[in-house]
């Protein structure tokens, strides 16, 4: 049976963020409190640089996280996200870069692996030896993402057992309508009994659970399951605290999830 072991919430100076009570490593993420973002949908703390807000806001709101998690801003690699399920190993040639993936791991100490979401699921993953900052959306989720950063990391010479997987804040179930196309894909992908398991129907609609979805898939990469943390919060039923792209019909910042070696 699957534990839901919780988040817990900091707030350091204003700047608001959750973290894992088993991730000892440098880790964090994101709200959109604390930040100096103006603009009603990208208030307070938004992390994207391409939604129109102005770059020297972006610039504080990393200074401010990134104080208050405990990271080096300037030693971030970003993800170009595409919707893969591509993990790209990182060292510190990297830092700086923005790459073609949703999925970073390295082995290295003080490369910050980042990873942004406004509804898909942020996932950490740390271990001594590695660790890997995961965006899955549905269909990274469906073409198992989160198994590809647990291989990378077994790669570096983990042991999924002693993997530490923290799941932060996204869309549940509670919102996530999806249509009959959405279904088929999922059966298609993951195998309809699987894929029925995170499916609930109400009346003549139906809902999926992203977050039971990736939780069970990490357990069958051998992640054991008293080693994985899970926020209960749904980022569209919560938007005061989150940034959520179906709660704002699209017009919304972005939050992060940060680790680091």
């Amino acid at each position: 049976m699957m534990m839901n072991k919780e988040l817990i919430r900091e707030n350091k100076g204003g700047t608001v963020y959750f973290r894992s009570p088993d991730i000892t490593a440098v880790h964090g993420f994101s709200t959109r409190l604390g930040g100096v973002s103006k603009a009603p949908h990208l208030s307070e703390m938004n992390l994207g640089k391409n939604l129109g807000d102005d770059p020297e806001s972006v610039e504080e709101n990393y200074r401010r996280i990134a104080k208050a998690i405990g990271f080096d801003e300037n030693n971030v690699v970003f993800t170009n996200q595409i919707h893969s399920n591509t993990v790209k190993y990182v060292t510190e040639a990297d830092i700086g870069n923005t790459y073609d993936c949703d999925g970073l791991v390295s082995d290295k100490k003080g490369v910050v692996l980042a990873v942004r979401t406004a509804d898909c699921v942020p996932i950490l993953l740390y271990c001594e030896k590695c660790a890997a900052a995961v965006h899955a959306g549905w269909r990274g989720t469906a073409n198992s993402i989160q198994i590809n950063a647990v291989n990378e990391m077994v790669r570096l010479g983990a042991d999924p057992k002693e993997i530490k997987a923290a799941i932060g804040a996204c869309i549940h179930k509670c919102c996530y309508e999806v249509g009959g196309d959405f279904c088929d894909s999922l059966y298609e992908l993951l195998g309809r009994e699987l894929a029925l398991r995170h499916i609930e129907k109400r009346g003549d609609r139906v809902y999926c659970d992203l977050v039971s979805l990736n939780k069970e898939m990490l357990i069958s990469a051998g992640i054991r399951d008293e080693n994985i943390t899970a926020s209960l919060d749904c980022t569209c039923c919560n938007s005061e605290l989150y940034f959520s792209h179906r709660a704002s019909k699209g017009k919304r910042g972005v939050m992060s999830a940060f680790i680091c070696l």
